[in-house]
């Protein structure tokens, strides 16, 4: 069906008049509106304008009007009414005129000649509405040209603006480019100082490349990142030790270590001390430093890699004191001591499985690696290597291999000439811890020195245990023993040497006072008997300005208050000492005043034992109050007796102490409160053992108040205290939510089946206890069949997880 269509026209007002089409079609070209149409309406409707322009009547193809008279269809156009015919000129009005009359009158050529005049004026009547025609459709054309140009300068203007903003994105991508460019600069120096930095081997007791990694890549939800789990593994150090060939070398690839990983203990510490450092290893994992692995396919390790980093990411997020562990630029290498803390972090169950089974080895440029089985084997002779392993095994000794370490007391002259010759042989000793204990004489440590000499130790602990020469013998060759040691000690490839001196060498300024160059470490440990005041004044004042000794050992010498004061200033300038044992000494009170003031100035002593002194509570007092300030010290041996409830107190202040021994000192429920009330405050305490000290229930509960708020205690001694099923039930419901107690001792508590249950029940949360002692407790089949339950179950989810249980 067609739709009609309209053409407005104004005369005074605008009025629609219907069109007609030449076709079926609609389109407007062949639409035209009739005169008459238009005269039903303009009744004296003569022509039309269109702006002012004349429009013309429709001619056919021969030039000739169209009759009955039509004009063209102008959509969306206002077409003027004329109401008079226009005239051209003259001859025009003439015609007119006689168009007016009758010719009939006239002569038939004067007819025929006012005839073709007549029709000249219609041609040229025509030729102007043509031409009128032609100038509206010029028209048209130009306002359809003006539109063109204006959408063209829109579209112009637009592809302008999208250039401009394709040029910001362009800048803005240049600029990301350049930042990530940087950080990759930045990335590849941390990352070739941490594979360029060199250890000592004194520095360098665990695997220095380390990174975390899914458990169970499977199962990681992406939603909640932070409830995934996370285990640390190590990296085998193996291809070329110099950081860019480590990179870049195809055939020698760092690689992980064929181990399952290990749990982390008080991960938000950890993260903050390692975090920056494994975001760099991560990073260089990631974006293509060669890596192999026997865990997995590439593909599966290149995901962990991104948990990984992701899972750290989340943790900057959540954890304000985390948030900078993700900045790579701020991060420095790591140094021996952080090295030397990473196993506290560490739950390490698998003695067979130790450091991730991997090897300390020595290079032939003297560097110090940690690499796998397979590129550990041999560069030394296999069998000279299992003589040594079987000689160290025959007397009794200890032999690391993956340390590369060996422990050995040596009671006899023949084990020591067996062990010497073997330990000339062996290629892969690096630390050796050696005692003697057997009357030896000089030309043993002659002949230790011979051996250390060609050997590749570079580590040396030597226990001279005690000499049973006779006095006479003694005191001829106390000097030559001094000769010998410092022979030793001058051997350029022993590095670090810690020697504890038999009780008849007491002269420190015999010895060393400072390292030499070629040395890390030496440290003397010194245990003088039957000290004389002579002796013992010389020792003291060399005290002041010894820069080896580090343990002094003086019980039972009987120093006395005068000998304490004395005493009491070496320690204030001295500045190597760490242990002073002045048990059985008869200090009384004015000693313990003297050496109180000591601690106040001292800044490396840790431990002072000076129990079973004349020590009073007065005295007990000023010590405690000097352990509140001093920042060194952390164990303090003082008379059963004096144990008090101001112990506590000394606790709330200290923040150094790790260990605190107050077992079979009957405290009582009244200490186990305030021992409570001093846990909820402290943040060094490590260790407490309230062995055989009837606490009791009430003791019990208290102490359990604390566990819930402290976050550094991880074992704690209950033996022996009767706390029975209530205090077993009591501890239950804080293993529920404690997260740092690693061992619990409850041993002789009468706990029964009912106290096994709760605590059964409380293993089954629990993730962080790995050490439990329920011996004589009175459990019956009901308790152990339960324990035993849970703790398959506990272990069967991770079998990386050991649980020694004694009941």
């Amino acid at each position: 069906m067609t739709e009609l269509q309209f053409q407005k026209f104004r005369k005074t007002e605008e009025v629609c008049v219907k069109t007609a089409s030449t076709g079926a079609s609609n389109d407007s070209s062949l639409c035209y509106v009739s005169l008459q149409d238009i005269r039903d309406v303009f009744p004296d409707a003569q022509r039309f304008k269109l702006d002012g322009d004349l429009i013309p009547f429709l001619l056919d193809a021969d030039g000739n009007k169209i009759e009955p008279p039509r004009i063209a269809f102008y959509p969306d156009k206002v077409l003027d009414v004329i109401t008079e015919v226009p005239q051209s000129s003259n001859s025009n009005k003439s015609l007119t005129v006689h168009n007016n009359k009758d010719f009939s009158s006239y002569s038939d050529e004067i007819k025929e000649w006012m005839v073709k005049i007549e029709n000249k004026g219609d041609m040229i009547l025509t030729l102007q509405g043509k031409m009128d025609k032609v100038q509206v459709e010029m028209h048209i054309m130009q306002l359809e040209m003006r539109k063109m140009q204006l959408e063209l300068k829109e579209k112009t203007d637009e592809v302008i603006k999208l250039q401009l903003e394709a040029k910001k994105k362009d800048d803005k991508l240049l600029e990301m480019q350049q930042q990530a460019l940087d950080r990759l600069v930045i990335l590849q120096q941390k990352a070739e100082a941490i594979l360029a930095q060199t250890f000592e081997l004194h520095e360098y007791p665990i695997p220095r490349l380390f990174i975390v990694l899914p458990i169970d890549r499977t199962k990681w939800d992406p939603m909640n990142v932070l409830r995934n789990k996370v285990r640390l593994h190590f990296l085998c150090e193996c291809g070329d030790h110099d950081a860019v060939k480590a990179i870049k070398n195809r055939q020698n690839q760092v690689h992980l270590a064929r181990h399952e990983g290990y749990e982390i203990r008080d991960s938000t510490e950890f993260f903050r001390k390692y975090g920056n450092y494994m975001v760099i290893l991560l990073q260089c994992l990631k974006i293509g430093m060669p890596l192999a692995t026997s865990l997995g396919p590439a593909p599966s390790l290149k995901a962990s890699i991104d948990y990984s980093l992701d899972y750290m990411k989340a943790l900057s997020v959540e954890y304000p004191v985390l948030s900078n562990i993700n900045t790579i630029e701020d991060c420095e290498a790591l140094e021996g001591a952080d090295l030397r803390g990473l196993n506290k972090f560490l739950q390490i169950n698998d003695e067979d499985g130790k450091l991730g089974n991997l090897y300390r080895i020595r290079t032939e440029a003297g560097h110090i690696k940690w690499v796998c089985l397979d590129h550990h084997r041999s560069p030394f002779k296999e069998k000279e290597q299992e003589a040594f392993v079987k000689t160290v095994e025959m007397n009794g000794g200890k032999y690391d291999s993956h340390l590369g370490k060996v422990v050995i007391k040596l009671h006899s002259i023949t084990a020591a000439d067996e062990f010497f010759s073997a330990l000339t042989n062996a290629k892969h000793i690096y630390e050796l811890d050696i005692t003697f204990e057997w009357d030896w004489s000089k030309t043993y440590l002659e002949a230790l020195e011979n051996a250390l000499r060609i050997s590749s130790v570079s580590i040396l602990r030597l226990d001279l245990g005690s000499s049973q020469e006779s006095i006479t013998r003694k005191l001829l060759l106390t000097n030559t023993k001094y000769e010998k040691i410092i022979r030793i000690i001058e051997l350029k490839n022993i590095k670090a040497i810690h020697i504890i001196l038999p009780p008849d060498l007491v002269k420190l300024s015999s010895l060393p006072n400072k390292k030499s160059r070629h040395h890390h470490e030496l440290f003397f440990e010194m245990r003088p008997r039957e000290i004389g005041a002579s002796d013992f004044r010389l020792l003291v004042n060399s005290l002041k300005s010894n820069a080896t000794l580090t343990t002094l050992d003086l019980r039972d010498n009987s120093i006395g208050n005068e000998g304490a004061l004395v005493l009491s200033e070496a320690l204030k300038a001295n500045a190597t000492l760490t242990s002073l044992g002045l048990r059985c000494n008869l200090i009384g009170d004015e000693g313990a005043y003297a050496l109180s003031e000591a601690l106040k100035a001292n800044t490396t002593l840790a431990i002072m034992d000076l129990r079973g002194n004349a020590i009073t509570k007065e005295g007990a007092l000023v010590l405690l109050d000097a352990l509140k300030t001093s920042s060194t010290l952390k164990t303090l041996g003082l008379r059963e007796s004096l144990i008090t409830g101001e112990l506590s107190e000394a606790l709330k202040g200290n923040t150094v102490s790790t260990t605190l021994d107050v077992r079979c000192r009957s405290i009582g429920n009244e200490m186990a409160l305030a021992l409570s009330e001093a846990l909820k405050i402290n943040r060094t305490l490590t260790a407490l053992d309230l062995g055989r000290n009837s606490i009791g229930n009430e003791g019990t509960l208290a102490i359990s108040e604390a566990l819930k708020v402290n976050a550094t205690l991880a074992i704690l001694g209950l033996s022996y205290n009767s706390i029975g099923k209530e205090g077993a039930l009591t501890l239950s419901e804080v293993l529920k939510v404690n997260t740092t107690l690693t061992t619990l001792d409850l041993e002789r508590n009468s706990i029964r089946n009912e106290g096994a249950l709760a605590l059964s029940e409380a293993l089954k949360t629990n993730t962080t206890l790995s050490n439990l002692n329920l011996s004589w407790n009175s459990i019956g089949d009901e308790g152990e069949l339960e324990l035993s339950e849970t703790l398959r179950s506990r272990t069967g989810q991770d079998s990386t997880r050991a649980f020694t249980l004694l009941y």
